[in-house]
């Protein structure tokens, strides 16, 4: 018997799906990427430590790849199994300032209903469409602010099984960085939010989402900020300056909206991304003396 014979074995939710030779461009915002041999949708924890014990055995890759917000996977696809947290990996719950939200909980839906019940501390998650999972090993942020500091402590999941909850400060969150992708997996995290009034929570929500949609591209796909910012300096300002907007390479191209974006304007490759991506930092090099660094996560490319 082989892993793709068994993986259907460890399945005991109805709600769990799981599909073979699945094409991830369907379940990444980039819409590049070839097949994943395994695509499984989890949507409880035993399942998930199922999942995670399975992949110690049989020493097949995985990788959680959420909402697909911040990713570019290879033209080749992923030799291994594809997953998505729903079910109680997604559940949110409020007591008072104290929020307890899954790793498969979608950003712009834990801002809503922050921003509804009063609860200060996340608003600039509304503009970020990933999931919960992914921004806390990323420390996703914005305008300022970044997920880590409103978190208390963080669940995650060794590749036994067993869960372990971390410290803030065992976390380690740093710029768009934590040490939580050491894990097989985060399962969640606790926060603590600040209330306030909820119209003015509401509306400075809604003017960092409005500031978002007029300086970023939204309408065609990408995968969010391509480069971390230097210190002191910014990504897109420096990519500007080096008259790089509006370049293309194959099908994909730096926005003219935002030239910290890389978009998929014509049914682009992986391959047409990474050349740009290549060429943007020397240019960026050659003109500034500046070396970007990549934010967006890779996967399938070290097969």
């Amino acid at each position: 018997m082989n892993w793709k014979d068994a993986l259907p074995k460890i399945i005991t939710q109805p709600d769990t799906r799981l599909r073979f030779g699945e094409p991830l461009a369907k379940h990444t915002y980039f819409k590049i990427g070839g097949e994943t041999t395994a695509y499984i949708e989890v949507s409880t924890i035993d399942e998930l430590a199922a999942l995670a014990r399975f992949h110690r055995n049989w020493e097949v890759p995985v990788a959680v790849i959420g909402r697909g917000s911040n990713l570019l996977v290879s033209d080749k696809g992923f030799n291994g199994i594809s997953v998505r947290l729903i079910g109680e990996l997604a559940e949110l719950q409020v007591d008072g300032e104290i929020v307890t939200v899954g790793a498969g909980h979608p950003l712009p839906g834990l801002s809503k209903v922050m921003s509804k019940q009063g609860l200060s501390g996340v608003e600039f998650a509304l503009g970020i469409p990933g999931a919960v999972g992914g921004a806390l090993i990323m420390n996703a942020g914005a305008w300022g602010s970044s997920f880590g500091d409103v978190v208390t402590n963080v669940t995650v999941m060794r590749d036994t099984g067993e869960l372990v909850k971390l410290t803030h400060e065992e976390a380690n969150f740093e710029y768009r960085h934590s040490r939580l992708d050491s894990y097989f997996c985060v399962i969640g995290a606790t926060l603590r939010l600040q209330h306030g009034d909820a119209d003015t929570i509401t509306a400075r929500m809604q003017d960092f989402f409005k500031q978002k949609t007029e300086t970023q591209p939204f309408a065609e796909e990408n995968a969010g900020c391509i480069f971390k910012n230097p210190p002191g300096d910014s990504a897109g300002r420096l990519i500007d300056v080096s008259g790089l907007k509006g370049h293309r390479i194959g099908g994909a191209e730096v926005s003219t909206v935002h030239g910290n974006f890389i978009l998929n304007m014509d049914n682009a490759t992986a391959a047409d991304v990474l050349d740009l991506v290549a060429y943007i930092q020397n240019q960026v090099h050659e003109k500034t003396g500046i070396l970007l660094q990549t934010e967006v996560k890779r996967l399938g490319f070290d097969e």
